[in-house]
């Protein structure tokens, strides 16, 4: 996964606190360099919204009483050995995303997008290059799923000069990008997998679980779902009936005996007890294309069910210690192919100098390092191209790679040591000093949308 981070010496903290406004400044100026940028997303970013992080998450009477943290709780041999507890966690984990509105910041980066590198020269050309790459596959029948069961995966929107790359399963990057331009290395906790084949031991007929899915499918969770009930004392679901829903509204009624008692406002998020407001039942994952299958019989009770076999389902999560996970196939290849096109059409440009590519990666911490070590070497070494890298993060803000091999890769990293949100609000402001002319315009037009009404974004 790459080296390890290492947290700022107290002087080096001190003259990374000092400079925060000059940083953002700096990121400013290379979005506006930028011919194409990456945003890359981590715990720390969902923590802006009031959801719980790594190390706080499951600090609750129930766990400690059971003498468990996140990273026992977080793997799927409980799904078997103990599903109450499995569902505890994740129901609760469900309700907790449901509930949440995602941050300002979501709307703050799609402006970005929408005033930079949706309808730029590059942004069409990387998308024309996408629709290219996806043909091919499609003719040599690559796709590892059938259609209709990651039909949701894509909305038919082409991705131009913009990616999300995230290791969040909240799904909350729904409500502002388009699901086309979305890769979630980790999965999110809106789609569903068989959680192991259901069968008949052929000795005695007992019905037993396999450790293996039945098929690779995967399925929505009905966006009308109740939410998951979960006794706070023990923090067990038992299998039965779910909790009552308001109409229209994200939250369990008021008149539900799971529902969690107001807590103490400054204590740290964790599960069942987050913070942010409460998120707009209609704008909840606004872009994510509508299920193709009626799943709600398999969500009737508290304990999701598969489809396909009648065993267990779970959410299409990768946990620790986890060998069955279903991942998207095509979301990744989007995202593989995308990457591939930005590094295409950096060896297209002949004389017109490097293709320069800014990755802003926020709130991506130490304990799972996916989305660091991605964010270092996506486009390290790549042919013509110039890489600046945003790391915002309020611990870990400085490069993990070797500086050297990061510098002939022309991959340099500027740390911001700030929470997420305060950066991105920063960073905004002056992309707006810089270049009021780029968000002049009430609405942009979507990629796909008339090449008449296109404008070619200059310098």
């Amino acid at each position: 996964m790459g080296n390890q981070p290492v947290k700022p010496d107290k002087d080096a903290e001190e003259i990374l606190l000092s400079r925060v406004d000059e940083a953002c400044g700096e990121a400013a100026d290379a979005i506006v360099e930028a011919d194409a940028i990456l945003f890359c997303t981590g715990a720390g970013w969902s923590a802006d919204s009031g959801l719980a992080v790594y190390r706080d998450i499951a600090k609750v009477e129930a766990y400690a009483a059971r003498d468990v943290d996140y990273r026992d709780l977080c793997v799927p041999r409980w799904l078997k050995e103990e599903p109450a507890l499995f569902w505890g966690f994740w129901g609760l984990c469900f309700n907790d995303y449901r509930e949440t509105k995602p941050h300002a910041g979501y709307g703050v980066v799609a402006g970005w997008r929408d005033a930079k590198f949706a309808r730029s020269e590059a942004a069409k050309a990387i998308a024309a290059r996408v629709a290219e790459q996806e043909a091919l596959a499609a003719q040599a029948e690559e796709d590892d799923l059938a259609p209709e069961d990651e039909a949701w995966i894509d909305d038919g929107t082409l991705p131009g000069a913009f990616f999300h790359f995230t290791s969040n399963v909240d799904a909350h990057s729904y409500d502002h990008f388009a699901a086309g331009e979305i890769r979630e290395c980790h999965g999110n906790t809106e789609v569903y997998q068989c959680g192991g084949r259901l069968y008949r031991d052929p000795d005695d007929g007992v019905e037993v679980v396999g450790n293996r899915p039945c098929c690779a499918a995967v399925w929505r969770a009905p966006k009308d779902l109740a939410p998951f009930r979960i006794d706070r004392a023990t923090m067990l679901a038992l299998d039965g009936p779910r909790a009552p829903l308001r109409d229209g509204a994200t939250k369990p009624a008021a008149d539900d005996p799971d529902a969690p008692a107001d807590g103490d406002p400054d204590a740290p998020a964790r599960i069942g007890a987050t913070g942010g407001e409460t998120r707009n039942y209609d704008a909840m994952l606004k872009h994510m294309p509508p299920a193709t299958s009626d799943r709600s019989f398999e969500f009737e009770k508290n304990w999701p069910k598969c489809p396909f076999c009648g065993g267990p389902g779970r959410p299409a999560i990768l946990m620790f210690d986890d060998g069955a996970w279903v991942d998207s196939s095509k979301q990744d290849r989007r995202y593989r192919e995308w990457v591939l096109a930005v590094r295409w059409l950096a060896t297209e440009r002949g004389d017109a100098g490097p293709l320069k590519v800014v990755i802003v990666e926020v709130g991506a911490g130490g304990n799972v390092t996916t989305v660091r070590c991605e964010s270092e070497h996506v486009f390290k070494g790549a042919d013509n191209v110039e890489t600046t890298l945003v790391r915002i993060n309020p611990e870990l803000p400085l490069n993990d790679g070797d500086p050297a091999a990061l510098d002939k890769g022309r991959v340099r990293v500027l740390p911001v040591m700030s929470r997420g949100l305060a950066a991105v609000e920063k960073i905004d402001a002056a992309l707006r000093a810089r270049r009021p002319d780029l968000f002049a315009r009430d609405e942009f037009e979507a990629i796909g949308g008339s090449d008449d009404d296109a404008t070619v974004d200059g310098e």
